[in-house]
């Protein structure tokens, strides 16, 4: 996110009310939340969830998450926000392992390819036996092999060693 795109979002964003559920703020996940950027950033997740009000009889409302699934948080705007690239990435892990949030699509370190978040409700069943447990994906960092393409990095290791191993 650029600085320009950054000034912009925090005009637009002003006039908005964070709603957090107050079974989430009670819950026993929220309770093992030790870390302190971890707790900016779940509400930096809520504050950029695009909710539309689904009125499916009168007087009876529901908000859906619209964007649920696609949310964007880069690097640069935790950056924007005060957080290093190591608070801001221990905060996810923290997030994720207690069901917070799940990663979608994990980035893959190119441009315009970032990672997409979704908010999850696996923070319900935190501490009973239910409880989901999910590995966080890992990134896909993509490098130059040398052997006609771009490859995963350990598989170019693979290759590397292959290729060594023949030449002997």
């Amino acid at each position: 996110m650029k600085l320009e795109k950054w000034n912009e979002y925090l005009e637009k964003s002003k006039t908005w009310k964070l709603r957090m559920p107050f079974e989430l703020l009670h819950s026993e996940a929220y309770k093992a939340l030790t870390y302190g950027p971890s707790l900016k950033v779940l509400c930096w997740f809520w504050e950029k969830r695009e909710v539309r009000v689904n009125r499916r009889r009168r007087g009876n409302q529901r908000y859906e998450v619209v964007n649920n699934g696609r949310i964007v948080f880069d690097y640069f705007e935790a950056g924007y926000r005060g957080l290093s690239h190591h608070q801001f990435r221990k905060a996810l892990l923290d997030l994720h392992a207690l069901g917070f949030i799940d990663v979608t699509k994990p980035g893959s370190a190119l441009k315009d390819d970032y990672a997409l978040y979704g908010l999850s409700d696996r923070w319900k069943k935190y501490g009973t036996d239910q409880f989901e447990k999910r590995e966080f994906p890992r990134s896909v960092h993509w490098t130059n092999s040398g052997f006609g393409g771009l490859v995963d990095p350990k598989e170019a290791q693979k290759r590397k060693k292959l290729s060594v191993d023949s030449d002997t």
